[in-house]
């Protein structure tokens, strides 16, 4: 009987480890992925998000201080033009945007946090400074599927945190060097930030309360880039949804892979062009915008992204 028993069990884990070989998504190997060309006509190109339907949202289309929005069929249109919002002044620009699971769109817009309805019509600032204090450059964005968002102020060196529920603002870290991209891992135990300044990409252990413990540093920054002759230094990133973190290089061309929370350097892509700024993906492909180029790139890699604003 106890043989059975093990052997049924023994049936029931390769069953188990087939299925996990079966669902996860191999990386392609970097020569084999060729950046295309998605969109131009971006004075600087950053901020690239997707909504559930498909829709494209990118900051400076055309001109800075606008959002673009391309359509599933490729109609491609100024969403808003935030220079145009009076409550916004002095005038204000959008860097990181992420899309909420209603379908709005947050942006990291310099002295706001903005929530901007799908159809660009309202535009309302849900935090513009910290218990009084003004923001300097709110630089990125990011949610997760608890309703919470995450944003840095890169010249203030702070990163604050909105409770989804509380509404209530917390500044979560302090004192960092250029804070950029943000990213809450899929599991939630991790909080991954771009420290721009000092080339490297930090991680903490996320507690259920938000705070976050033991720091350390992820990823250091080879210096040459594989793909240009220079360091490079982090921007935005994103999750795939098998938790591993693409993390962009401005100036150096590359997008890395990382394991979390190992830190293991498991691919690196080329961006397309110098300036890399962002990442979001969109049915198995990554799109980064590239402002040296003043345009949108996607690389077919096979992989889905991580559904961080599942309600």
């Amino acid at each position: 009987m106890r043989n059975t028993i093990a052997a049924v069990s023994l049936v029931l884990f390769s069953i188990q480890m087939i299925v996990i070989e079966l669902t996860a998504q191999t990386l392609p190997e970097a020569k084999t992925v060729k950046p295309q060309l998605f969109m131009t006509g971006l004075e600087f190109a950053e901020g690239p998000a997707f909504d559930k339907s498909g829709n494209f949202y990118v900051v400076n289309y055309r001109r800075n201080g606008t959002i673009g929005r391309v359509t599933p069929n490729g109609t491609a249109s100024i969403l808003v033009d935030l220079y145009a919002q009076e409550h916004l002044q002095p005038e204000t620009r959008a860097n990181g945007l992420k899309v909420d699971a209603e379908g709005y769109i947050i942006a990291a817009a310099r002295k706001h946090l903005l929530r901007i309805s799908p159809d660009g019509k309202s535009v309302v600032s849900l935090v513009g400074d910290y218990q009084g204090e003004d923001f300097d450059f709110l630089n990125d964005v990011a949610l997760d599927p608890q309703g919470n968002i995450y944003f840095s102020d890169a010249r203030g060196g702070n990163v604050y945190r909105l409770d989804g529920q509380s509404k209530k603002v917390t500044r979560i870290l302090e004192n960092r060097a250029f804070p950029n991209g943000l990213g809450v891992s899929p599991n939630g135990k991790y909080f991954c930030q771009a420290e721009s300044q000092k080339r490297r990409v930090i991680i903490f252990d996320m507690q259920s309360d938000g705070t976050l413990k033991n720091e350390r540093v992820l990823f250091e920054f080879p210096n040459p880039s594989p793909f240009a002759d220079v360091q490079g230094e982090p921007d935005g990133m994103i999750f795939d949804n098998q938790g591993r973190l693409y993390q962009t290089s401005w100036l150096g061309e590359t997008i890395y892979v990382i394991d979390v929370p190992s830190g293991k350097l498991l691919r690196s892509y080329w961006a397309g062009g110098s300036k890399n700024t962002n990442v979001h993906f969109l049915k198995g492909s990554l799109y980064t915008t590239v402002a040296a180029k003043e345009a949108v790139f996607r690389l077919e890699l096979g992989i889905d992204g991580w559904d961080y604003n599942r309600p």
